[in-house]
Order: C-alpha cells, then sequence, then structure tokens
C-alpha cells in the first residue's frame, strides 16, 4: 500500500505505465498461463541440487517483470498469506557495500517502499484489509505495516550492506505490535495500525502482480524511485505466530518446518547459475504447497544459484571438526576395557594375604614345647647324682658318712617336713631310706632347682 502522493504518480505515469503493465502481464502469462490455472505446471523444473542461495542484481525498473521471485497468496488462497493472525517473517541477506543506494523512511507509513526492496507483499493503492514489506535504506533494514489508511515503518539501528551474511526477523501481532531483529538482536519496535492485514480472498486484482509476494524487486515497476534489491537470499521462512519477543541466537542451520510454518524456501533447487524454473516450498502447510517461480532476466541477468551460502563456510569446518571428534569418542568409550585389567592388579593384593608367610612363625612358638624335653634333662639329674648313692645305700658301703659330710657343708633348709613336698620326691619310698634312720637327712631340689641344705634344725 503507497501513500497518496504514491499513487498519484502512479496515476500520471500514463501511457508508459500502461506499457510497462502490459509488458509485465505479458512476461507473468508466459511463466503461469492463466491467473486461474494452478501456479506450478508439470514443465516447471524441479529440485536438482544442494546448498544455494539467490543472487539478484537489482535490475527492477530496468528489466520490469525480471530477475525476481513471484509466489502467488490467491486463487486459490495460498497459506503463505498471512496477516490476519501474528506473523513473522525471517531470511537471511548479505549485501555488498555500494550496491542498493536506496533511503530510509522510518516511522512514515509506506517508508519502506523507497528501500532497495526485499520482501513485497504490497497492493495497488490504499484497499481493504492491509499489506507489508522489508528493504535496505541507507545500509539498514525497514520494515512497513499498513493496514487500510494507517500504517508506519520500522528501522534497524545496524547497517546490513557490509558483504556479511546477517539473519532478519520481522514480527508484527495482529494488535499492530511490530518488531525488528538483526542476528538475533531487537532493533526497533512500535505501535502499529492493527487489525487484519492480508491479503482478502477472491479480491478482483487491479494490478497483475497484487495477488503474489515478489522478492527482489517492487513488484510493480512504478519507478526507479522504488528500487529493487542486489544481492543475495536463502532460507526465507513465513511463519502464522509472532516467534521472536526478545533477543535470541540467530539460527546455525537450515529451517525445519513446524506447525507454525506456512512457507518455507530453501532456494536449493539448482544447479549454480539461472534461476529459470520454480522455487519449492517445503513447509508442508495445510492448503500448499505457496510455490514460487524465478522470473530470470535483465542486466546482468538475475536471479542466479549461487553457492555462496550463510552455511557454507561454516558446516564444511563444522563437519570436519565434529566427525573426526566423535569418531574417536566410541573407541574411548569401549576402551574402559582397559580399565578391567585394572581389577586384577586390585585382586592381586593377595600379596597382602602372603601374610601366611607369618603363619609360619606361630609352629616356631609352637616349637616351644621343645622346653618341655628340657625335664627330661632336669629329671635325669638325679640319675646322675643321686643313683649312685641310692645303689650305695643297699650294699651298705660308706652312705652313711656321705650324709653327714655332706649336711656339714649344706646350708639349712627352710622349716619344711617331708611331708609337706609329696611331689618333691614322686619315686621315692621310705625303704629307700639309709638304714638306721627314720627320715632323709637332707632335701635335693630337683624340680625347682633350689640350692643344697640340710634339714637340720636351727
Amino acid at each position: 500500500m503507497h501513500s497518496n502522493s504514491y499513487s498519484r504518480m502512479r496515476r500520471h505515469r500514463g501511457f508508459f505505465a500502461s506499457l510497462a503493465v502490459a509488458l509485465l502481464a505479458a512476461v507473468t502469462a508466459g511463466i503461469w498461463g492463466r491467473w486461474d490455472k494452478p501456479f506450478l505446471s508439470p514443465q516447471l523444473a524441479l529440485a536438482q541440487g544442494s546448498g544455494y542461495a539467490l543472487r539478484l542484481y537489482g535490475n527492477g525498473f530496468a528489466a520490469p517483470g525480471l530477475d525476481r521471485v513471484l509466489i502467488p497468496i490467491d486463487a486459490p488462497p495460498r497459506p503463505v498469506d498471512v496477516g490476519a493472525t501474528d506473523f513473522t517473517i525471517e531470511f537471511w541477506m548479505r549485501a555488498l557495500p555500494g550496491e542498493n543506494g536506496g533511503a530510509a523512511r522510518c516511522n512514515e507509513k509506506d517508508g519502506w517502499i523507497y528501500g532497495n526492496i526485499i520482501f513485497d507483499r504490497d497492493i495497488d493503492g490504499d484497499g481493504d484489509y492491509g499489506d507489508f514489506g522489508i528493504s535496505l535504506g541507507n545500509g539498514r533494514v525497514v520494515f512497513g505495516v499498513s493496514v487500510g489508511a494507517a500504517g508506519t515503518s520500522v528501522c534497524s539501528s545496524q547497517s546490513v550492506t557490509d558483504g556479511q551474511w546477517h539473519h532478519i526477523a520481522a514480527v508484527r501481532t495482529v494488535n499492530g505490535a511490530m518488531q525488528l531483529f538483526v542476528d538475533g538482536a531487537l532493533q526497533a519496535t512500535a505501535q502499529g495500525a492493527a487489525g487484519n492485514a492480508s491479503y482478502r480472498d477472491g479480491r478482483t486484482p487491479t494490478k497483475p502482480n497484487d495477488p503474489f509476494i515478489v522478492l527482489g524487486a517492487e513488484k510493480h515497476d512504478i519507478d526507479a524511485a522504488y528500487p529493487s534489491f542486489s544481492g543475495w537470499l536463502d532460507e526465507l521462512r513465513i511463519s502464522t505466530a509472532a516467534r521472536y519477543t526478545a533477543a535470541f541466537t540467530r539460527p546455525t542451520a537450515p529451517f525445519v518446518t513446524d506447525s507454525q510454518t506456512a512457507g518455507l524456501y530453501h532456494f536449493d533447487e539448482g544447479p549454480a547459475g539461472a534461476c529459470t524454473g520454480s522455487v519449492l516450498d517445503t513447509s508442508g502447510a495445510d492448503g500448499g504447497p505457496s510455490n514460487g517461480a524465478c522470473a530470470h532476466g535483465g542486466s546482468p541477468a538475475g536471479p542466479v544459484y549461487d553457492a555462496d551460502t550463510p552455511f557454507s563456510s561454516p558446516l564444511p569446518t563444522s563437519t570436519a571438526t565434529v566427525t573426526p571428534i566423535v569418531t574417536p569418542i566410541p573407541p574411548t568409550v569401549t576402551s574402559p576395557p582397559t580399565v578391567t585389567p585394572v581389577p586384577p592388579t586390585v585382586t592381586h593384593t593377595p600379596t597382602v594375604t602372603h601374610t601366611p608367610t607369618l603363619t609360619p612363625v606361630s609352629p616356631t612358638v609352637t616349637s616351644s614345647p621343645t622346653v618341655t624335653p628340657v625335664p627330661p634333662t632336669v629329671t635325669h639329674t638325679p640319675g646322675d647324682a643321686t643313683p649312685p648313692a641310692e645303689t650305695a645305700t643297699p650294699a651298705g658301703q660308706g652312705t652313711p658318712l656321705a650324709a653327714p659330710t655332706a649336711a656339714a657343708t649344706l646350708p639349712p633348709c627352710p622349716r619344711v617336713t617331708p611331708t609337706s613336698e609329696p611331689d618333691s620326691l614322686p619315686d621315692v619310698t621310705p625303704t629307700q631310706a639309709p638304714q638306721g634312720s627314720g627320715a632323709w637327712p637332707f632335701y635335693l631340689p630337683l624340680i625347682q632347682q633350689e640350692a643344697l641344705c640340710t634339714n637340720v634344725a636351727q
């Protein structure tokens, strides 16, 4: 939807405008045939490759109807006709410095149409329901939405014409709230016009391209004041929800469809070179697909499929790094069997149980019974000393003399009667006493091994 000045400008184009419209109608009719027939025909090329982006050259007004992509939204209605509910339009773009000279008109109704147009879902003049679009102005992203005669545009604070890939996300809720993100950073917000901004189903178009989304150019080719986009475009996703409400991390891989996806375009049909066939909607949305087609031409001729994509640089590095790391991990995981040998080392602690070498020591302790053999040696002493006297006694040869002589030299014994030492002489009987005496005159301490003593009273 354009401003009143814009509408007046178009009405005064006269013959030139009519000629441009006729040429545009002829070109589009050559691609799709009649408007009331299905958009795709069996002759259109299908996907032939992967990993591409679209390179557009900004021919625009210099090549009406060319160097762009056209996606139908009505007759019959397509899922990509968003605006009746919250919606998000996001894509990746790359622009070289100096290639886009459009102006940014922020906080202005239809201000976006003065930038280099990337996404055009405009209608001719103020009409029922609404319209919206995205462009580059003074190097910044401009997003505008209008409903009837009300609307506004917001601009990013960040320039994106630096030759790098940037992720752009434009969010609008049905109550009119607008947000613009660049690389996940919130750049601008505004309260715009509330209400349904979709294209009314069955609407009779006043311009042939009204019921289309056009990528890379101003759809009506009215004037050079509404320039086209020169640069790369990839991974366009149109959603029926406000996907982002705050800063986020920009995507690191191609989009994957979900229940909120109304249209998803990877632009991977290929092969590298001129895009002359269809661009496929892979969203799988009910009522789809919302397939589009390239209108190739201009000088230089665009659009073309180019292998330069947002992920062409990081992906090879990423996969090259991840694959070697992931592959070695299983060996490392199965390597724990080398840990199982460690238990044997632990069980080898039987070297501790080898302390049984101490048990042999206990036999040496039990060997103390070798001390018990000593008593025989002690008891044998009576056999060495006493038996001669005993055997001499029965012979009656000088035995009485030996007793007095020994008693004279022996110290006195404790006052102990013979009867108190019954165990001292277990093998001696009274009959073995010297003749003529009723008791032993002295005491031999055999077991106790005490010193010899006399038994004479003190």
